[in-house]
């Protein structure tokens, strides 16, 4: 038994040291990323157009809203993709509506995370929305 304990790891360390073996520690980011990429948050909004009560928010109101609101918050850019989907409300009902689906990629900060927060409860507050959906990953990025 205490052979046994004694004998593996210089077993071990014989076997690594043979001709053409080579051991390399590799420090790795959690994610995987490439030495030439970096972790970056990407959310994506899911902006509602239907107003409750009634009401549709118009190519107009949202130009202002993107003008007014994205484009500050958003310096370095985001992209935006129209959408139509479905979803429950909260008495149950199935709503259909168009959208507007804006995609940002931003560090990993309190500033950041500020800066998302705020822009999803101005659209919210601007056009009586029950909600706007948030999807949030960790991604690599490279640019």
């Amino acid at each position: 038994m205490i052979a046994r304990r004694v004998l593996l790891p210089w077993l071990g360390l014989a076997f690594a040291s043979l001709g053409g073996c080579h051991l390399e520690m590799r420090r790795e980011h959690p994610l995987r990323c490439h030495s030439d990429e970096q972790a970056l948050i990407r959310d994506t909004f899911y902006f509602g157009r239907s107003i409750p009560g009634g009401g549709h928010v118009s190519d107009a109101d949202w130009d202002q809203f993107e003008a007014a609101t994205l484009a500050p918050a958003f310096p370095k850019g985001y992209t935006l993709l129209d959408g139509h989907g479905r979803w429950q409300g909260d008495h149950g009902e199935a709503v259909s509506e168009d959208s507007r689906l804006v995609i940002v990629l931003h560090a990993d900060d309190v500033a950041s995370e500020k800066t998302v927060r705020n822009a999803a409860e101005a659209y919210k507050q601007r056009f009586q929305q029950e909600s706007v959906l948030r999807e949030a990953a960790t991604v690599c990025a490279k640019f």
